[in-house]
């Protein structure tokens, strides 16, 4: 019984020092008095002016008047002024984290704790502007490593696939938004993510997904996919990378054949549920700017034209390009490519130069722990949290889809014998 008060008592001093660690000048006062100290002023000393604010489960949204004379983009210079500004008084300690304290421990070391939590625990803030000056600041942090869990997947809709964890919540991908640029170190989560959307795209659209995957690194990241039903062909080297992407291009003409006989538009307007994705892992080993001999060279280039011609048309014929790298420069990077990708996912990079290469400004380079990606899309850029999928759940989603495929025996060597050298097949064991 003496416990139980003793611990009643211990636990509301600590919620009193939780508040106490919130008073003082609330974030809407600490936005104008840094606008004011950041000279964001007319020149006769107007500054912005607190019009509402409304509460969300990220955070609390701000909205200001701007007086005339000011612009959002005098603000969006400002931005990191602003993030600082707000997090200037070190971390305030919410009930929800007091209450999840073990009691019968070293009390004052895991505050203490609690308040060394790095970068993801503190405030953020996105601007917007509409009219009024939109200051939304972030309350969530990000978390260091996102497992994956099955409801995820089942929470897509049509054409979605998971993304992770962003300070406003759980988001999803639509792969009907147009072709992705994905570039990461190794071991950064770029392939983990890769293999995430694969199995996703297979288990929600079973009957309408086809895949060519093409990995130059030898073809081990999707290899637990080549004998999935929706999966056309698993390319490991530039020859049946040159094949593949040659099959995709005769498709592509003859789909375009038929919009254009029957006056259908795009995809949509046809009435075709069926979605080609093109996913390239390693972009440097099909760039004719890297690859040497003379050969080599030329197979590269043919395979880097057919990849531009589905970059630049394919959308509207229902085919989707990821093109990915662990070694973005210049050099690797195809512009063509690169400027219609509409979509952007970065994990961390070498350095600036690379991330400016992926998608033209720095910050890749500073993305803290694996998993962590920058997602940008014609509608802004977010942070997010990418979850990890063990090898073994991907098989569990994907086992309903193998099958035993006849697999095409492509070499002459092969067929020694054969009358006018027609195809055999070869049932190759799942």
């Amino acid at each position: 019984m003496l416990f139980e008060i003793t611990t009643t008592s211990f636990m509301a001093g600590l919620v009193g020092f939780s508040i106490l660690k919130k008073s003082g000048m609330n974030d809407a006062d600490k936005i104008q008095k840094i606008a004011l100290n950041c000279g964001l002023t007319t020149r006769g000393g107007e500054s912005i002016q607190l019009y509402r604010k409304k509460r969300h489960d990220w955070g609390t949204e701000y909205v200001y008047r701007i007086p005339l004379g000011l612009s959002f983009n005098d603000f969006e210079k400002k931005k990191d002024h602003f993030r600082d500004g707000l997090n200037n008084k070190g971390r305030f300690f919410n009930l929800k984290e007091v209450l999840q304290l073990d009691f019968k421990k070293n009390i004052f070391k895991q505050l203490s704790n609690l308040s060394k939590t790095g970068p993801g625990k503190e405030k953020d803030i996105e601007l917007e502007y509409d009219g009024m000056l939109h200051v939304k600041v972030l309350n969530n942090g990000l978390p260091a490593c996102l497992s994956f869990e099955k409801e995820m997947v089942g929470k897509c809709i049509d054409w979605e696939v998971p993304l992770g964890q962003t300070r406003f919540g759980f988001i999803h991908h639509d792969m009907e938004s147009g072709h992705i640029t994905l570039a990461g170190a190794t071991r950064k989560g770029k392939t983990v993510f890769l293999k995430l959307l694969i199995a996703s795209l297979i288990h929600n659209n079973p009957d309408n997904t086809k895949l060519t995957l093409i990995d130059l690194k030898g073809g081990l990241a999707f290899t637990r996919f080549k004998n999935a039903k929706q999966v056309e062909t698993v390319a490991t080297d530039l020859s049946s990378a040159l094949i593949a992407l040659r099959s995709v291009k005769k498709e592509m003409e003859e789909m375009k054949g038929w919009f254009d006989k029957n006056g259908c538009e795009d995809i949509k307007e046809a009435g075709f549920d069926t979605r080609h994705f093109i996913i390239v892992d390693e972009a440097a080993q099909i760039s004719p700017n890297i690859i040497t001999g003379k050969e080599e060279k030329e197979k590269a280039r043919q395979c880097e034209e057919a990849l531009s011609e589905i970059a630049r048309i394919g959308a509207g014929l229902g085919y989707r390009l990821v093109y990915c790298s662990q070694y973005p420069t210049a050099d690797v990077m195809n512009k063509q490519i690169k400027q219609n990708c509409d979509t952007v996912i970065t994990y961390k990079l070498r350095d600036a130069i690379a991330s400016r290469v992926v998608m033209d400004e720095s910050g890749a380079e500073d993305l803290p722990v694996p998993g962590r990606a920058i997602y940008k899309t014609p509608d802004g850029t977010q942070l997010v949290q990418t979850p990890f999928i063990t090898n073994e759940q991907i098989e569990e989603i994907i086992r309903p889809h193998i099958v035993i495929k006849a697999r095409k025996v492509e070499n002459d060597e092969h067929r020694k014998g054969e009358k006018g050298g027609s195809n055999t097949f070869e049932l190759e064991e799942v």
